[in-house]
Order: structure tokens, then sequence, then C-alpha cells
């Protein structure tokens, strides 16, 4: 296995400022990544589930001209399994992919499942699964045309979800690999979190390693940060304080929390050759971005060596 590259997601938002949209990516770009994520709701380019063309010229402007290359993260609350807004949430994948395909970017990243609220029982939960199927394939047929990739990521047990208060199965790495194996789409795979995947496995108890290696053959794009394995399951302290106490996805550099990255990297085979996202890393740890790059590439060099020359 090679990875396909080692690429940083912006870390603020820029919906109206291309200003700072260019002085981020210069930041970035000094960083030295193989490629941005770049979220096109953050951007300010989506109005009503398409693209906005006001917004987007200046923004399709702006990347290139830094001389990057992209990876896209659609909007996060997208929920292709409710059957009674579904047409609009495919259209937000959809735009997610035209906007990919216009700058380039050869990966979507979307969040599978639902976590807007708790499952709606007027609605059989194979049907609403069927839904998010048919919506992939279909937009799978699009991504193909681009030359794009949708990869469905993994979510992890935050604390409405542990209660029941908001339900989605892609916590557990298992379920989403069957649902994304039924989707059997070539333009449709799986975005493995290892930060969401380390704390759902310590609150339900599977194998991280064994888990991971069970999906690893339909991963294309791994999101890379690190944290303390620990999630918050009384509600206190704030989501404000969480740092503080350690509690959830931190989103600290790779390597700066207990997640046994090591091996991951190197008893896991994901022979899709995925590409590798240091995400979100939190804001005040914006300045450690090179730090995080280069620890992410010392991990993955162990893996290159096994690659035949």
């Amino acid at each position: 296995m090679a990875l396909r590259g080692v690429g940083i997601s912006l870390w603020r938002s820029c919906p109206g400022d291309v200003s700072g949209l260019v002085e981020d990516l210069e930041t970035l770009k000094g960083a030295g990544p193989d490629f941005v994520e770049v979220f096109p709701g953050q951007l300010g380019v989506m109005l009503g589930g398409r693209l906005d063309p006001v917004r987007l010229g200046p923004v399709r402007e702006a990347l290139p001209e830094a001389n990057l290359s992209y990876t896209v993260h659609a909007p996060l609350d997208m929920n292709l399994m409710d059957p009674t807004a579904n047409g609009l949430h495919r259209d937000v994948l959809n735009a997610s992919i035209e906007f990919a395909g216009g700058i380039g970017a050869e990966v979507v990243v979307c969040h599978a499942g639902q976590r807007v609220g708790p499952r709606d029982a007027r609605h059989g939960f194979e049907r609403q699964l069927a839904a998010e199927r048919t919506a992939l394939r279909e937009a799978g047929d699009r991504a193909a045309e681009l030359g794009v990739t949708i990869d469905a990521e993994n979510y992890y047990p935050e604390l409405p979800l542990v209660r029941g208060d908001v339900y989605d199965y892609s916590v557990w790495p298992w379920e989403l690999g069957g649902q994304i194996r039924a989707v059997d789409h070539p333009a449709v795979g799986i975005c493995l979190d290892v930060g969401h995947a380390a704390l759902a496995a310590g609150v339900f108890g599977f194998d991280y390693l064994e888990e991971r290696a069970a999906v690893a053959p339909l991963v294309r794009h791994l999101h890379l940060h690190d944290n303390l394995m620990k999630t918050n399951l009384t509600g206190t302290p704030p989501v404000s304080e969480h740092p503080v106490y350690g509690l959830g996805a931190l989103h600290l550099p790779p390597g700066s929390g207990t997640i046994p990255l090591q091996d991951l990297f190197r008893r896991v085979d994901f022979p899709q050759n995925p590409s590798c996202c240091v995400e979100q890393l939190h804001p005040d740890l914006h300045t450690l971005i090179p730090q995080a790059l280069r620890a992410a590439r010392g991990l993955a060099e162990p893996v290159r060596e096994r690659v035949p020359a």
C-alpha cells in the first residue's frame, strides 16, 4: 500500500471573504500538503441546495490560483436517509460533486446515516437505508462522469447519540461497510475517520484494529486526527471545556493523543491506496499544521516500505 497523498483541511470558515480564503490557502501551502480539503458550505458557495454562481465565481478563481490540489467535504448534516426531505439532501450532495468536478478534486466526503434527530419510526429502517443507497448510486453515476469518488464517513458517539436523542448507524464501522457494499458502485467508497472510530471502539467495546481491517478494502480516503479515546457520557463538562478534560473528538495532531496510530498503519492494509487528510485541527492548533503533516507522513512510511518497487 502507498498513500496517494497527505493533506490538510481548512481550519476556519470564509463564507464572505475571499481574501481570507486566499490568506489561509497561502498559509497551508507553506506547510507543504499534497492537497487541501475544502468545505463548500463553509465557503458560502451553496444556496438552497444549489451552487450560487455569484459566490462561486470568486472562490473558483481563488482555489486554482493557490496552485494546490483539493478534496471536498460535503455539508456535515446532509441526511440521505430522510424520506421527508430526501430530494433536498440529494441536491446538496450533487452540488458538492459538481463543485469538486469544477475545481479538479477527486474526492467528495459525505457523512452517512442520520444525526438530525431520533429515528422516525413512521418509516421503516430498511426503507431509510434503501433511500440512502439509491441516492449514493445515483450520485455515484454523476461522480464517475466527473472523475470523482464519493466517500461516506463514519461518525463518533457524541452524547446525544449515546442517549438515543439522535441515531447514526455509521458509528459502527462494519455497518457502514455493509451499506457501502450494498451500494456496490465503483465511485462510492468509505472515508475512514480514525479518530471517530477510536472513540466508538471505546464506547461500544469493539476491537479498534479488527474493525478497521474489516472495512479497509472499501477505504479510499482517511481522516487522520488524534484524541484520548474518551467520550463524554454524562453531559458535563460542557463541550467548550472538552480539551481541558480530554473528552471527545479533540482533533489533535497525529501522535498527540492515545490512539494506536502506528499499529493502524503497520497492521492494517488499505488496498485502494487512500489519500489521507489531517482533518480539522482545533483552530487554536493551526500553527502545528507543519508538525501534523510530518507526523502523518511518518506514520505512513512503514506502510510505503511494504510496497514492491
